[in-house]
């Protein structure tokens, strides 16, 4: 799964908060979660995209329409190793599996990117959570009856680039 990301506004937003010692957006979406009674609040989840996105797009009332559906699909925890100091960047620890989907055509749609979402599930008329990073990826995925899909460890990259 080749992918070009970016950060997100709300990621941005977060980071930068962060760096200058202000509270972030990010810190009261995981407040939120623990107030909530949420088990893991500092969780973030890939959620599977049918349409290639721009920044502009990455609120998550926009995603929430373009989310990947069919049977077997759920949004996926994903886990991060530590970011490397010398590279300035973060990759995914462990395989992710979607699926199998159970429809007769996998999923409605083919895959066309992700995004690195705090909630595990929103709805249309709720949409929770920020978006922090997307992907568009280089070629759209279809996916069939009982297939899964898969993201490899280390497949996917965080970079924080400094100029």
């Amino acid at each position: 799964m080749a992918a070009t990301g970016f950060i997100a506004v709300s990621g941005a937003v977060s980071a930068l908060d962060y760096l200058a010692g202000r509270a972030t957006g990010l810190d009261a979406e995981w407040q939120a979660k623990t107030a909530g009674g949420d088990p893991q609040p500092k969780t973030t989840y890939l959620m599977l995209l049918t349409q290639v996105i721009a920044d502009g797009q990455t609120d998550m009332t926009t995603l929430v329409g373009i989310e990947a559906a069919g049977t077997g699909y759920a949004r996926q925890p994903i886990p991060w190793g530590a970011a490397s100091t010398g590279s300035r960047m973060a990759t995914t620890t462990d395989l992710v599996q979607f699926g199998p989907f159970s429809d007769p055509t996998g999923l409605a749609a083919p895959v066309t990117g992700a995004a690195l979402v705090t909630r595990m599930t929103s709805s249309a008329g709720q949409p929770s959570g920020l978006c922090l990073m997307a992907w568009n990826l280089d070629q759209p995925i279809t996916t069939q009856q009982n297939q899964a899909l898969q993201v490899a460890a280390g497949s996917l990259s965080m970079t924080l680039a400094v100029t």
